[in-house]
């Protein structure tokens, strides 16, 4: 990371408030649009009143108040109407442009994470988390703006209106809110739980079926179709539960909603009804409350299911954000610099690391040149891949340092550190692009003829030449349509690309065949020239012509020297080099 990423707000609500700065202006629009229509709507009962009133001749009123408040009523239809659609329009671009800049910064947050927090999480679950916030984040305005302000603005219009044509009418209408209120609050405060639970189920559910559907050739392979679709099967079947327990308990809300909504709205019909009769209220009042109830009757019948909705809509925001807005646990120094390599020496001095309570190094100390070829030895848990990891700093260290050219990687910044190292790992990371643009990651921007001679380098040229399409070839989903062996040449040409002055290799030859690997030692030959090279292997073979062996075993070095040094020693490396079956370490 060039610059440090900003804290950001963990709440839906706040989310909301930052993601929404850029379009102010637009919500400002959307919001007054929203008041003006809202407004405008909730006095139309209060029209149809005075028509009802003109129309009976009541005092005060004539036949010229009709056709007055007919065209009233016409007025405030179109401009209501029009206010709606000034807030769709003005709604549109906050919706949309807060949906943009939450999926941004989302994904920019997690990709500034540490390779710990990955490896411990789906790749499809955070795919779905970012959906989850996102959508959420953006219902959250649909919701507020379209469905609760009209509510609001109408239930206190409603409520004007109804004190002014009765006062006991009113606080009839008054209970029925302060009692429905608080009872949908504290069910939303149940619920909450409920419908977090069923988006975590959503989520693990879409993550498993697409660690299958990433792995199906390993299912096929092994004939477990059976045992896939049964796990799958089991984790719908949660779903479902999690679903239904949700649903259920926002049936009952809704019905606990409408059996209040009945009583009220008919004591209120009812009593103004009975004050038309001894001639409290004209017709017109009876109009007005009949209008308003029904109104009303409409949005508090409602609201059970607007509360519903709701909760729903901010444990989908929260669900997502919760898990993505997790602390960085590698970050860039205040005072971070960018690295600057000339040379290529690396120095271990005193490094100590520990992963989950299991020590790795114990100040560990390494020097190796610049320009240097050095190949790291032993056995699986020697601690020889954490090394690489930690030199891309990956994971910081529990104690000492790391310093490429006297730099401390810790004072470094991230970008720059990995920037300036170039890797061939040995499962090759492949992007479902063509083959030009993954070869020409390693530098971007980059000519199709440096594309072509690093291709040609990396011994790839000839095999993409064959294909149909040659270099604009799509390699499918992590390169699942190339070879083991021409993925390895894809990575190799990606880091002849790179041409930086650290090279890490990591198996870079584990999965070509014979003749393949002869062709590819000879380019690894060329692509080492003038860099400092850390590799590591298990095929001896491959490593004996580096310039040093360092030879590990549980995170500490017990020999280092050439090949024929540590043969004449008579020691580890003398012992598997004997012991070999096939080039490869015997476990």
């Amino acid at each position: 990371m060039t610059a440090k990423v900003p804290q950001l707000p963990k709440g839906p609500f706040s989310f909301l408030l930052y993601s929404s700065k850029p379009y102010r202006v637009a919500a400002f629009l959307a919001v007054f649009s929203v008041i003006f229509a809202s407004t405008l709507g909730s006095l139309v009962p209060y029209v149809f009143k005075r028509v009802v009133d003109s129309v009976n001749g009541a005092a005060g009123f004539g036949p010229e108040s009709v056709l007055f408040w007919a065209l009233i009523y016409i007025v405030f239809t179109f401009a209501e109407a029009l206010g709606w659609r000034s807030s769709g329009f003005a709604g549109s671009r906050w919706v949309t442009g807060v949906r943009a800049t939450v999926r941004e910064t989302l994904t920019e947050y997690v990709t500034s994470h540490g390779y710990g927090y990955f490896s411990s999480r789906f790749a499809g679950a955070l795919g779905s988390k970012i959906t989850n916030a996102s959508d959420g984040v953006k219902n959250i305005i649909q919701e507020i703006l379209w469905e609760w302000m009209g509510f609001l603005l109408s239930l206190v219009v409603s409520l004007i209106l109804v004190f002014r044509t009765n006062l006991y009418v009113g606080w009839i209408f008054v209970f029925w809110v302060l009692v429905i209120a608080p009872i949908n609050i504290a069910l939303v405060r149940k619920k909450m739980p409920l419908s977090i639970a069923a988006n975590e189920r959503e989520t693990e559910l879409r993550a498993q079926t697409i660690d299958v559907l990433t792995n199906i050739n390993a299912m096929h392979d092994y004939a477990r179709r059976g045992f896939e679709l049964a796990r799958i099967r089991n984790l719908i079947d949660i779903r479902r539960r999690a679903g239904l327990r949700n649903w259920t308990y926002s049936e009952w809300s809704m019905t606990l909603n409408n059996v209040l909504e009945s009583i009220f709205s008919g004591g209120m019909i009812l009593f103004a009804a009975y004050l038309w009769s001894i001639g409290i209220v004209t017709a017109g009042d009876v109009i007005l409350v009949l209008t308003l109830v029904v109104s009303i009757r409409g949005d508090l019948a409602r609201i059970g299911r607007n509360f519903d909705n709701f909760a729903e809509t901010i444990s989908q925001a929260r669900e997502g954000l919760i898990d993505i807005l997790h602390e960085h646990d590698i970050i860039d120094h205040p005072l971070s610099k960018d690295l600057e390599v000339s040379r290529g020496e690396i120095r271990l001095e005193d490094v100590s690391f520990e992963y989950e309570s299991r020590k790795i190094f114990d100040r560990l100390n390494l020097c190796i040149e610049p320009g240097q070829r050095v190949g790291l030895i032993g056995r699986s848990g020697a601690g020889k891949s954490t090394l690489m990891k930690l030199l891309m700093r990956q994971y910081d260290l529990s104690g000492g340092k790391i310093l490429i050219d006297g730099q401390d990687i810790a004072m470094v910044k991230q970008e720059s550190l990995r920037g300036s190292i170039a890797v061939v790992p040995q499962d090759p990371l492949l992007f479902h692009r063509s083959l030009k643009e993954n070869i020409g990651y390693g530098k971007i921007p980059s000519t199709d003829e440096e594309i072509i001679l690093a291709a040609t380098h990396a011994q790839a040229h000839q095999f993409i030449d064959t294909l149909p399409k040659k270099y604009d070839t799509l390699v499918g989903e992590r390169g699942i349509k190339l070879s083991g062996g021409e993925r390895q040449r894809v990575a190799i040409a990606r880091a002849f690309l790179k041409d930086a002055k650290i090279l890490l290799l990591d198996e870079a030859t584990s999965a070509l065949d014979s003749e393949s690997e002869v062709m590819i030692q000879e380019a690894l030959k060329k692509l080492m020239e003038n860099k400092t090279v850390i590799a590591i292997a298990h095929r001896l073979s491959t490593l004996r012509s580096m310039d040093r062996l360092v030879v590990m075993d549980d995170g500490k070095v017990i020999e280092d020297g050439t090949h024929d040094e540590l043969l004449k020693l008579g020691g580890v490396y003398a012992e598997l080099w004997a012991h070999q079956a096939g080039g490869f370490l015997t476990a």
